[in-house]
């Protein structure tokens, strides 16, 4: 594929998702409900919203996830973002970098993140294809703290210049785990993550994985825009929703593996469901690119802290003063999510 052609897929998957978060509706979290204490004796002052994955220390559970880079726009996008995530300290993913090794010119997008936030975290980000020596550049070029490895699939399936072989994925990133020395985070990109896969990449290595649940970005929906076609619209609602892929992974890895919520959370309550459920972070993407794009860094900044003051709400709520004993409040889980885990045969 030509560069103009990857800048311009760029530019069209900001450009339709933002159209598409628009008429969002983000319910998936209504069938979790965590259990009221009304007496809780917690001093909101105390609450400890710290958190770690694998060796890397957070001081927030919120996650700025993958969104672009690659372009004009993407660099004005990942400073503005670099700039909110030095402010709040708040660990942050680049989009993918593959548009970077391809050519040179595209670098600085993704630098300049680390340009204006020298001592924070920051992930790197490839597809599942890139090879080791691919890896290492991406995480060379931003001086990262991990390495987000995305799973696609539907995606690339759905675009016309999209990749159609995924022959040898688990053995490369098996092979990327193995010669790295920072953490790999396995992300899907929407679509959620089951058991019997969360099983294998644990099996394999993996130590982090990011269920990017459905209920967010649909990456199906923003292929059909591009192509301005309804030939696939009936395969829009495909995938496992994210309460219920971080539900799946929970149970098939348990504490093997530190799982990120994300796909479709939008506030600090979907935040405290999700880290109730097990999840040891959260992460946006979508909808903090929506609030910037639409109101600015500066309403998007408040948002972010809107959001941490809801969680320590949810957690004095329920008596809570750090995620350790957050997760031992009980949930209570109804309507499609019991279903799914009932014939999913998961002891809820």
């Amino acid at each position: 594929m030509s560069e103009i052609k990857r800048k311009l897929r760029k530019k069209e998957h900001i450009k339709y998702s933002m159209k598409i978060k628009k008429n969002l509706k983000r319910n998936a979290f209504d069938d979790i409900k965590i259990l009221h204490n009304c007496l809780s004796e917690i001093n909101i002052n105390d609450i400890d919203l710290s958190t770690n994955l694998q060796n890397i220390k957070l001081t927030s559970p919120i996650i700025i996830n993958a969104m672009t880079g690659g372009t004009k726009e993407g660099r004005a996008i990942n400073r503005e973002l670099a700039k909110i995530a030095k402010r709040l300290g708040l660990a942050m993913a680049v989009g993918s970098q593959t548009i970077a090794l391809k050519n040179p010119n595209s670098i600085a997008s993704f630098q300049i993140t680390r340009e204006i936030n020298p001592d924070g975290i920051i992930f790197a980000n490839l597809s599942a294809d890139s090879t080791l020596k691919e890896a290492n550049q991406a995480i060379e070029m931003i001086n990262a703290d991990a390495l987000q490895i995305h799973l696609n699939v539907p995606q690339e399936v759905m675009m016309k210049e999209g990749r159609k072989n995924f022959t040898g994925i688990v053995d490369n990133i098996a092979e990327i785990v193995d010669n790295i020395n920072i953490p790999v985070i396995v992300k899907e990109v929407g679509f959620g993550i089951a058991k019997e896969e969360a099983i294998i990449l644990a099996k394999n290595g993996v130590k982090i994985i990011d269920i990017g649940g459905s209920g967010g970005t649909n990456f199906i929906a923003i292929e059909n825009a591009r192509s301005k076609s309804k030939a696939f619209r009936h395969l829009q609602d495909w995938g496992i929703p994210t309460p219920i892929s971080l539900i799946e992974v929970i149970d098939a890895v348990g504490d093997k593996v530190d799982t990120i919520s994300s796909g479709g959370l939008k506030n600090g309550l979907d935040a405290a469901k999700s880290l109730a459920l097990g999840a040891k972070a959260t992460a946006f993407a979508g909808y903090f690119l929506y609030i910037l794009l639409k109101k600015g860094p500066s309403a998007l900044e408040k948002y972010i802290l809107q959001i941490e003051k809801e969680i320590k709400y949810v957690m004095a709520m329920v008596g809570a003063k750090n995620f350790e004993e957050l997760q031992q409040r009980p949930v209570i889980i109804q309507g499609k999510t019991y279903h799914w885990t009932k014939y999913r045969e998961i002891d809820i």
